[in-house]
């Protein structure tokens, strides 16, 4: 394995722990990488791998609601940032007419591959070399989740490029911010109740997983 792929695995296993991309992140080659990169701001505190509630009837809507916010602000953050390095972008001849438009190719091939990031984290959950892999019944649970995240992303990337397209999005952060979180906040509620729907075995051996994945790569 290559250096530069070295580097994605890394970057994958430190994505799936925190579950979704907050700030914007362009991959490497594509318009605007360089820009985004600069940008780049982590979380203050890394999500857990694991499910963040303690059970299904007891979810922590504070904490979740702590780390969608914060993960909203460095969105909105980032991409407030990659505005300002780009400003002087002149548009004409381009075909196009704002920030939004001309980078969507961009923040459409940072969704595919954080849709690349989180196949491996699918794959190492349907793994059946694990000592308790998931059931059939749980299989289903596990798509009905891949699936809700699928739908979100989308709208996170959509709401970017539409944050991006704005003349003056400052004046509208308070309603970006709170779409933001809403969308991040949804991700992690998902998640738990898909992580706090399997059994107590399986959650353990694909969260142990994950660690050990995450441990290799390091």
């Amino acid at each position: 394995m290559g250096k530069i792929q070295k580097l994605y695995l890394v970057f994958l296993l430190v994505f799936s722990y925190s579950l979704s991309a907050h700030s914007l992140w362009i991959p490497e080659g594509n318009l605007g990488w360089k820009e985004a990169k600069d940008c780049y701001l982590p979380l203050k505190k890394e999500i857990p791998p694991g499910a963040i509630s303690p059970n299904l009837l007891n979810l922590d809507r504070i904490k979740m609601g702590e780390y969608a916010k914060e993960s909203a602000m460095l969105r909105l953050n980032s991409l407030d940032c990659f505005r300002d390095k780009v400003g002087n972008l002149s548009l004409e001849n381009t075909g196009t007419e704002n920030l939004g438009e001309y980078f969507t190719p961009s923040l459409l091939s940072e969704k595919q591959w954080e849709e690349t990031f989180f196949s491996y984290e699918w794959r190492i959950l349907l793994s059946d070399s694990r000592q308790y892999p998931l059931t059939p019944a749980e299989i289903n649970t596990a798509k009905q989740w891949f699936e809700s995240y699928t739908e979100i992303k989308k709208e996170i990337t959509n709401l970017s490029i539409e944050y991006l397209s704005e003349k003056n999005p400052k004046n509208k952060y308070d309603r970006y911010l709170d779409l933001f979180t809403g969308y991040y906040g949804s991700l992690l509620r998902e998640r738990d109740k898909f992580l706090l729907s399997i059994s107590i075995e399986s959650y353990k051996s694909y969260t142990d997983a994950l660690k050990q994945r995450k441990e290799n790569a390091e």
